[in-house]
């Protein structure tokens, strides 16, 4: 093994291990963190074992080991760009709902609260 690999290596289960860490901590989180948890192995095990990599690689018609790692970044990188940018249009939908609700809740009520305007700021109260 090669001094970058026992220095990644290193790293990586330090890594592991706060993750490992964090997950007992926090129950509702922990599906996640175990995702991140197998994605530091996997990181691990590919630069212990390069040659495994570039095995995989080749039974998908891959030559190089990195470029198989390289594709895999890249569609999981548009995967998760897809998924965080639908998530933000949900919220920013229901960001939308909440405002028209309370507005008409508002104007229902006469518009009683500071927000609807009498003329004052807060500051001057």
């Amino acid at each position: 093994m090669t001094a970058f690999q026992y220095t990644v290596i290193g790293f990586l289960t330090l890594l592991l291990i706060w993750e490992l860490a964090t997950a007992a901590r926090h129950v509702r989180q922990r599906r996640f963190l175990l995702i991140r948890c197998a994605t530091w192995f996997a990181a691990a095990v590919a630069i212990a074992f390069p040659h495994w990599v570039t095995g995989v690689g080749l039974l998908l018609g891959i030559r190089r080991g990195a470029d198989f790692v390289l594709y895999g970044m890249v569609l999981t990188f548009i995967g998760t760009s897809f998924f965080f940018y639908s998530r933000y249009t949900k919220l920013e939908a229901q960001i939308t709902e909440l405002v028209r609700h309370q507005s008409i809740k508002e104007a229902r009520q006469g518009g009683t609260t500071k927000a609807s305007g009498t003329g004052e700021s807060e500051n001057e109260s």
